[in-house]
Order: C-alpha cells, then sequence, then structure tokens
C-alpha cells in the first residue's frame, strides 16, 4: 500500500519502528468501514433508517426487527464491545477530578493536541468552520467526556455508550462529506483516519492525564491502568483499532505510540492558529462562573496552558505567557497536597467522588441545544 506523501518520512518510520510501519500504512488508509457503511446507508433509506439506529442504541439489536443491514452490522459491533475488567473502576479514577480541571485538560491539552495535526487541520478547512466551531466543539466534547465519566455511561443503552456511538457515526459523516469535496488520499491518507483516531484516543489518555498530573491531580499506578481500561472499552466503542492500544495500561507505552503517531505529521499547522485563539475564548467564557472573572480566568486558562503544553511548544502555538504563571505552583502544591490528605481517609476518599458526580449530574441536567453529533442522527 502507497505510504501517502503527506504524512511524515515513510522510510524514517519503517527504520525506528519496523514492525508497526506496515500496520501504520493501512491505517493511514482506512476510516472506519462499518460506521462508513451506516452512513451510507442512512443516506439511502432516510429518516426511519435513523430512527431504527436511535432505537437500536437504545434498546439493542434484539429489540429491531429486520434492521437495515449496515445498522444491524454496527450494532452487533458495539454489542460485542467488552472487556475482562471491571471498566468502571476508571470511571472512579475520573470522578477523583473535579468537572473543571477536566475541562481544562480537554481543552488545553487533548483538544490543543488534536487540532493542531495537519491532517486534522486540512479536514477542518473543509468543512469552512475553523474559528466558528471552536466553543461549541469545547462544550459538545465535554459533554461527552462527562457522560462516558460516570459509572455505568459505557453500559449498552447509557448517556456516554449512545453518546460515543453517536460521535462515532459524527466522524463518518464528516470523512463523507470531505471526500464528496474531492480530498486527495493519496496526499493525506484517508479523512479522519484509524491514525486520527488513535491519536485521539491518546489525547483523551496520555495528553489529558499528564495535563492533570501536571495540575496536581496525580494518580497511582493502578489508577492510571484502570483508567486505559476504560478508554480501551471506549476507544473499541468509537471505532478506533485495539491493536494500536489494547496492551497499554500506562504513560510508558502510551508515550511510545504517542511518538509513533507524530512521526506521521510534519509539526504543528500553522493555520490551525485562529482556532487555538478561538479555543482560548471559548474556555474562558466557559470556566468563567467557576472562578468568577474574565481577566483572572483568561490569566489561569493561559497560565495552564502554558504548563501543559511547555513553553516552547506554547511559544510555537502563539500562547502568550501569563502573569499567574509565577504563582501556578502554589496552586498546584495547594490541590496536591489536599488530594494526599483526602486519599489517607477512605471516607472523605469516597466523599470527593460523590461530590464531583452531583457537578457531573448537575451540568448534564442542565437546559441545552442538541450537540452536533446527536442533531446528526435527529
Amino acid at each position: 500500500m502507497t505510504w501517502p506523501t503527506r504524512r511524515g518520512d515513510a522510510d524514517e518510520i519503517k527504520l525506528k519502528y519496523p514492525e508497526q510501519a506496515e500496520q501504520l500504512g493501512v491505517a493511514l488508509r482506512t476510516g472506519d468501514p462499518l460506521a462508513d457503511a451506516v452512513v451510507a446507508e442512512l443516506a439511502d433509506l432516510g429518516p426511519s433508517a435513523r430512527r431504527t439506529l436511535l432505537a437500536g442504541l437504545r434498546d439493542g439489536l434484539g429489540s429491531l426487527e429486520a434492521p437495515p443491514p449496515a445498522v444491524a452490522a454496527l450494532l452487533a459491533d458495539v454489542e460485542s464491545v467488552s472487556s475482562p475488567y471491571d471498566i468502571d473502576r476508571g470511571a472512579y479514577v475520573a470522578l477523583t477530578v473535579p468537572p473543571f480541571a477536566h475541562n481544562i485538560a480537554l481543552g488545553q491539552g487533548a483538544l490543543v493536541n488534536t487540532y493542531t495535526s495537519p491532517v486534522i487541520a486540512a479536514v477542518l478547512r473543509r468543512t469552512g468552520r475553523l474559528t466558528s466551531m471552536a466553543k461549541r466543539r469545547l462544550d459538545e466534547t465535554g459533554k461527552w467526556l462527562l457522560q462516558a465519566i460516570l459509572p455505568g455511561g459505557l453500559e449498552r443503552g447509557a448517556g456516554g455508550y449512545v453518546a460515543t456511538v453517536m460521535v462515532r457515526l459524527l466522524h463518518a459523516q464528516v470523512r463523507a462529506a470531505v471526500r464528496g469535496q474531492g480530498w486527495d488520499e493519496d496526499t493525506w491518507g484517508a479523512p479522519i483516519s484509524q491514525v486520527e483516531l488513535v491519536r485521539t484516543w491518546l489525547d483523551f489518555t496520555l495528553v489529558s492525564y499528564r495535563a492533570l498530573a501536571a495540575m496536581g491531580y496525580d494518580f497511582t499506578d493502578e489508577e492510571l491502568a484502570d483508567a486505559s481500561r476504560r478508554w480501551q472499552h471506549q476507544g473499541r466503542l468509537l471505532g478506533t483499532d485495539a491493536a494500536f492500544y489494547g496492551h497499554i495500561t500506562g504513560h510508558g507505552r502510551a508515550a511510545e505510540l504517542a511518538d509513533l503517531i507524530a512521526m506521521t505529521d510534519d509539526g504543528p499547522d500553522p493555520d490551525t492558529q485562529p482556532f487555538l485563539e478561538a479555543l482560548q475564548g471559548a474556555a474562558i467564557q466557559q470556566l468563567t462562573p467557576v472562578f468568577g472573572d474574565p481577566v483572572l480566568t483568561g490569566s489561569l486558562i493561559r497560565a495552564f496552558a502554558r504548563l501543559i503544553q511547555g513553553d516552547a511548544r506554547a511559544d510555537a502555538l502563539g500562547i502568550a505567557p501569563s502573569e499567574l504563571g509565577p504563582l501556578l505552583p502554589v496552586l498546584i502544591l495547594g490541590t496536591a497536597e489536599s488530594r494526599r490528605l483526602a486519599r489517607r481517609l477512605p471516607e472523605e476518599w469516597s466523599a470527593l467522588q460523590r461530590n464531583h458526580r452531583a457537578a457531573i449530574d448537575e451540568i448534564l441536567a442542565a437546559p441545552d441545544t442538541p450537540t452536533t453529533y446527536e442533531a446528526n442522527l435527529a
């Protein structure tokens, strides 16, 4: 299979990662065949097929009478996803962190990493929504993340399960739309290929949990393993090839995979600078109710962004220094010490998780407009 011309130095990758290079080359050319087939089928069959799919997501494939073949195949696939581990252990790990901290790790870590990818920037340019979708993207990804965090949220028919498969289908919808605009796969590979899906998996595991640790929310090796196993389950629901990450239960191997994925890029795309600026603005708007003042919130967001990305990368991405940067170590130390004390008292640790779950429940219960991934199947 021919290596796409804009996806890094194939010879260097083959030299450094000879065992994974062929697998990576296939992944660059592969989207999500099951979800892609559903999108094509829904386009042909219309609203009735969409209603059937939604009913199947909520009530299971067995509840449907004569579902369309692609819909049936997708539902059979997601319903087959299982784990030998108690994946809710990873949910309780996530609940030791307050929602606003997850939001910072998402916005200033995961999404920055995702959207500075040249191929993702190229997809965004095709959609014509490089900056206008920043706040919506932050809000909607945050909602999906919180739904998926809740214990039981990934069980069949639960909110996180349904939302995750909806996100998978939204990726397929974007893939079809971009291909319809003449996407050059010999240059870029498939739009939102398996490589981009693996990158996203790393952004929500390695990048996000490193960001949280930098902010003072430390994790034990066992907790990181539990979080990884939950995301392995969720990655499969998203249609991501588990061959890349099924063995990962800690940051060491995740960092090796991140290095491999990064080699398929030519470095951050400068055209995403407007998006990053819009993302900063969206984060300020979203977190001002938490910190109480938009100016203070903006300074904190920039300080955390530079902490998470590192000064050199932050400079390259145009993230300005913050006057609160020198004070950040004090805040981080306080967070870490408070967490250390709570960890020593089981009742306090459980109360922390209950409080964070209550905060998430309140956020998810607030009325809002349908997300893009929900509207896509409406």
